[in-house]
Order: structure tokens, then C-alpha cells, then sequence
């Protein structure tokens, strides 16, 4: 279990700064999966050469269940890709289109919009090493779903990692996406859910979330202020039910 999960939006364009999320919570957890993938990198050695643009594709289901499933994706910084909905569509991106592309998989950031009207793109995925990922969301809503599927289990784990083996586990209520829209102005600061300070207190587990920054989740959760402070999530083992209370109407102002 991690000891901290960090969160970041930028709301200007829907890109998820993560860490703590894994590439294979992103996988299980989106609606939209990727009809074909365009892979950013140059010099790939997976998928198949595509003349027009000068890059790589995976144009399968299969193809993509296999770069989903293989190590480069979930552990190489270089995994990074954008989906697009049709391949005679792809062919008619311009030069400069094209050139925007392959800033953004150099640069890591994009030039105009991060969603291309051609692609019909729902995400471009970054894998930036040591746990951290950017995602741009189409759908903000998808992140929503796979940061509380995330949260599920590892409350989960928390509330049955004193079970002896003979002991059957105790299930948990799976926490609903729209619960966690309420932090979004917090998310957009970047927020710490602290599993670290977590409690059990009366079969009602406690996760303290402080306010960050984008740079938030290189600290050590022993460096968080009392003031940072500004939402608990909470589960009640006993009722099945969760909760989110939020201390501060404008936490965005809270520490400074």
C-alpha cells in the first residue's frame, strides 16, 4: 500500500498529474478503451510503422491488450501515446498537425489543445517514471472512476491486512466517482491522500487529504502541516458506507 497518493488537475486542459496511480489502475479503470494507440515516441520497437506520420501504431484490440500487458508500458518512461478513433482520419493530419504531435510526446505538454478533432483522441498518456504519471482526460469523469476504484482497494487492504489467514476478509462498498468531484477544487491545487496519517478508529478508517502543490508528492508525508489539512475521506466498515468532509469552503487559500 502506498503511503501517500498525490493528485493534480489542470483545469485548463484536463491533464491528471498522478502519483501512487499504477498504468494498470488507468487500464482497468477507464470506459473509453482506445480503438487504435499512436505511439509518441520515435523510436519505438513496438507496434507497426505508419508512413503518413512517421510513427508507430498498435491497430488491434489484441495489439493493444498486449502493450497494456507488457513491461515497457508499465514501467518505461518512454510509454507514451494518444488514441485516435479511425486510421483514414489519421492519414489527413497536415504537417503541422503532425508536428504537434511529436512536440507533444518530446515536450510532454501541448502546443494548442490536447485533443485532436481528427484523432478523436480521449487521452494522451505519459508515463514519467517513478510511479508518476500525466494523463489528459477527454472525460474528466474517467479519472474520477479510476482514482476511487484505486481508493477502494486500498482501503480494502487497510481494513483486512490484520486478518489471519483462517479468517474470511471483509468486503468493501465500492466508493462512487462522484463523491471525489466534490474535491475538485482542491485536485486543482494538487492534493495528498495520506494513508500514512490514516486511522482505524471504531471500524471507521480515516484518510487525512492535505493541500499540495504540483511539486507535492516529492515530499516525505512527515513534512505536512497542520493548516494543509483540508478534507477527510472516510469509511465506515460497519455501515458500508463512505464519507468526504471538506474543513475549508476555500482551501485553495488555506496555506500559503
Amino acid at each position: 500500500m502506498p503511503e501517500t497518493l498525490f493528485t493534480y488537475i489542470d483545469s485548463t486542459s484536463n491533464a491528471v498529474l498522478s502519483k501512487g496511480l499504477s498504468p494498470n489502475d488507468f487500464v482497468d479503470g477507464i470506459v473509453h478503451q482506445p480503438k487504435h494507440l499512436l505511439l509518441l515516441d520515435p523510436a519505438s520497437e513496438i507496434g507497426e510503422y505508419e508512413n503518413h506520420t512517421g510513427l508507430k501504431i498498435l491497430n488491434t484490440p489484441d495489439q493493444i491488450q498486449n502493450f497494456f500487458s507488457n513491461k515497457t508500458f508499465n514501467n518505461s518512461k518512454e510509454s507514451k501515446w494518444i488514441d485516435f478513433n479511425d486510421l483514414a482520419m489519421l492519414k489527413e493530419l497536415t504537417p503541422l498537425e503532425i508536428s504537434e504531435l511529436l512536440y507533444f510526446g518530446h515536450m510532454r505538454t501541448h502546443l494548442h489543445s490536447p485533443f485532436f478533432y481528427k484523432l478523436q483522441n480521449n487521452f494522451v498518456y505519459f508515463n514519467l517514471g517513478n510511479g508518476t504519471m500525466r494523463v489528459y482526460y477527454r472525460y474528466l469523469d474517467e479519472f474520477y472512476r479510476i482514482l476511487a476504484s484505486k481508493l477502494t482497494r486500498i482501503v480494502l487492504e487497510k481494513v483486512n491486512d490484520r486478518r489471519s489467514f483462517f479468517r474470511k476478509g471483509s468486503s468493501v462498498a465500492h466508493l462512487d466517482g462522484e463523491t471525489l468531484k466534490e474535491l475538485y477544487p482542491i485536485l486543482q491545487e494538487g492534493a495528498i491522500f495520506c494513508f500514512g496519517h490514516s486511522e482505524l478508529i471504531n471500524k471507521i478508517y480515516h484518510i487525512p487529504i492535505y493541500l499540495s502543490d504540483e511539486k507535492g508528492w516529492r515530499r516525505s508525508s512527515k513534512s505536512y502541516k497542520k493548516e494543509q489539512h483540508v478534507a477527510e475521506l472516510s469509511y465506515d466498515s460497519a455501515k458500508q458506507t463512505w464519507q468526504l468532509n471538506i474543513e475549508n469552503d476555500d482551501p485553495v487559500f488555506s496555506f500559503r
